[in-house]
């Protein structure tokens, strides 16, 4: 028989933060949005989307607006009451294994706050199998981080990485972290979050999908993530896709395509290429 490599599985990655639905008139109402954010969707046809900032109805949208995916996730309230940290995966790509949702506090496991949140602060997390390839298995979360209290940030962040750890110690295989972290590459929260490991001596398996583009032998800024629907570029960016070092990273880029007249989002959407 001829030896044939295996073959690795491609996938798109996104991460979007769509603006909750505060506004019930004026040009950034869900209503005048909500086809233009399944457009966005639509158009860069990601295989996994971690969301933030969707409700119970914003969500109900969603859904029927884009039936090929289906979701997981909780509200940060408790059951389907208050902003979800959904995660979104496409039907005829992927089997849901398991999933959960656990709060950023010190007791994960009930609704709550920690860390002088202003809100609870969760993060969403699922296992999938490709369908073509079910031994192929990947574990997906999403968060959204409190934009006031940095210890919420920092310690929020730790919890969640020693989840992940956890799991892969029981069973290594790819990784995929998304979320609005209200902070930049270069912020106090990150260096904390990235300082703090380092002195536990915990593994740090995740990298950031942006330091591919710093790295590259024309190194790029990504510019800034969050634009309060003003369409501005210059900054840095505070949404993310972090990967396990078993995926290879193949690209990543902000989508800043705006509606015929309003921006689908406050926020621009990060999207990454990778492969399994």
């Amino acid at each position: 028989m001829d030896w044939q490599p295996e073959q690795r599985a491609t996938l798109k990655v996104m991460s979007f933060n769509m603006k909750r639905n505060l506004f019930s008139f004026g040009p950034h109402a869900w209503s005048k949005r909500a086809a233009l954010v399944a457009d966005v969707i639509r158009r860069n046809a990601p295989d996994i989307l971690g969301t933030q900032e969707l409700t119970e109805i914003t969500l109900s949208d969603l859904q029927r607006l884009l039936p090929e995916y289906a979701f997981v996730g909780k509200g940060r309230e408790g059951g389907n009451r208050g902003e979800y940290s959904a995660i979104f995966y496409r039907r005829d790509r992927f089997t849901l294994l398991s999933q959960d949702t656990f709060w950023l506090s010190r007791t994960p496991e009930t609704p709550s706050r920690g860390w002088l949140a202003l809100f609870p602060r969760i993060c969403t997390w699922c296992e999938l199998c490709l369908n073509d390839a079910p031994e192929k298995i990947l574990r997906v979360y999403n968060t959204h981080l409190d934009h006031i209290s940095y210890f919420a940030r920092v310690n929020g962040l730790k919890l969640i990485c020693r989840q992940i750890l956890e799991r892969y110690r029981q069973a290594p295989g790819p990784v995929v972290f998304t979320g609005d972290f209200n902070a930049t590459p270069h912020s106090r929260t990150l260096r904390k979050w990235e300082s703090d490991t380092t002195a536990a001596q915990e593994k740090m398996i995740l990298r950031d999908s942006y330091n591919m583009l710093l790295k590259a032998s024309q190194p790029q800024t990504p510019g800034c993530s969050y634009h309060g629907f003003r369409g501005r570029i210059v900054g840095s960016p505070i949404d993310y896709i972090f990967t396990s070092r078993d995926v290879a990273l193949r690209a990543v880029a902000l989508e800043r395509a705006k509606g015929e007249k309003i921006y689908p989002s406050d926020h621009y959407p990060v999207i990454a290429e990778m492969e399994l």
